[in-house]
């Protein structure tokens, strides 16, 4: 078996506390944000973005779909809790399996036992992958709770008539506003964020693959973490600078945070049923591939990233512990 028992019941406890907590804290945090969501008046909130039209290409997704409460509690994927719990875990679990082991000294008395590289380096993505599968189902499972058990108070506007001419509106109620109360779950579809929690796992897998990968060449933990940091803070500020100027387009799409579209995907949902997200042939709304390549773009590179580390790892020559 490619899989060690042992090796994951060891893991798994080492991993079991970091888990937990960031598994309540994406919980907690997917909950409250869409309760906090529910606060919001919409009135207020259009009126708001409106003065702020100009700045709409720096926002994941449009205006028009942030004035609806199902893009609003989709911008939990964006929140950066999401994202620094996501990449917490995949650092740190990626980052352990060579260069943690060999930090620490104990990976001689690991290989001296009746296990081969494969089963300790595949034993280690197993837990850590499942981890991520868990910890993007939680996020998931938070904002369903919230949208579940949410009210929200809403304003109807009061009925006007519009002057020709002079283009004046004039309410036709003079009395206090009606405010109306229903559930959340009238407007907001849980089901709609699979697809971005899909989008989630493939950037956490992607990033798991990727500190795998420098664990495996490398010696020490802080140098592994620092490497994957560095490319990611690189990507990142690639990818803002393609979104805040129009001549540097083209650095976005050599950021992998290009496939990371929770808010796209979700959006497609709005607009063309659940089943738009996983389309595979037909291209997105101004983007060049269909929305499910996205995702899988992420995942073959993380799968990629995973096969490289096992054959660094299974050929190479181990440094002795300090």
């Amino acid at each position: 078996m490619m899989i060690n028992r042992i090796l994951l019941r060891s893991y798994i406890k080492q991993a079991s506390l970091l888990f937990v907590s960031l598994g309540l804290a994406l919980f907690a945090f997917a909950w409250v944000r869409v309760w906090v969501v529910s606060l919001l008046d919409m009135g207020q909130f259009q009126n708001i973005l409106e003065q702020l039209r100009g700045f709409e290409k720096l926002s994941p997704i449009s205006f028009d779909s942030l004035f609806t409460y199902q893009g609003r509690v989709g911008l939990t994927f964006d929140e950066p809790i999401i994202i620094l719990c996501t990449v917490i875990w995949c650092l740190s679990r990626g980052s352990d399996v060579v260069s943690g082991e060999l930090g620490r000294g104990t990976m001689e008395m690991i290989l001296a036992q009746p296990i081969s590289r494969a089963q300790l380096i595949w034993s280690h993505a197993a837990v850590a992958v499942g981890g991520l599968v868990l910890l993007c189902g939680l996020v998931w499972l938070g904002m369903f709770v919230g949208v579940s058990v949410t009210t929200v108070d809403e304003t109807v506007p009061p009925p006007s008539v519009d002057v020709p001419l002079f283009g004046w509106t004039i309410p036709l109620q003079i009395s206090e506003p009606v405010v109306e109360s229903f559930p959340l779950s009238e407007r907001v579809d849980s089901r709609a964020f699979a697809a971005p929690t899909f989008s989630l796992f493939a950037f956490g897998f992607f990033l798991l693959g990727l500190s795998s990968f420098f664990s495996s060449i490398d010696r020490y933990r802080w140098r592994t973490i620092g490497m994957v940091m560095a490319i990611y803070v690189v990507q990142l500020v690639m990818f803002g600078l393609g979104k805040a100027a129009e001549s540097l387009d083209w650095l976005q799409g050599m950021s992998f945070f290009n496939c990371y579209r929770p808010q796209k995907l979700a959006a497609l949902v709005a607009e063309d049923g659940l089943w738009a997200p996983w389309d595979w042939t037909t291209p997105m709304p101004d983007s060049m591939l269909p929305p499910l390549m996205y995702p899988m773009i992420l995942i073959v590179l993380g799968g990629v990233s995973y096969l490289l580390a096992a054959r660094q790892f299974i050929k190479r020559d181990l440094p002795a512990p300090l």
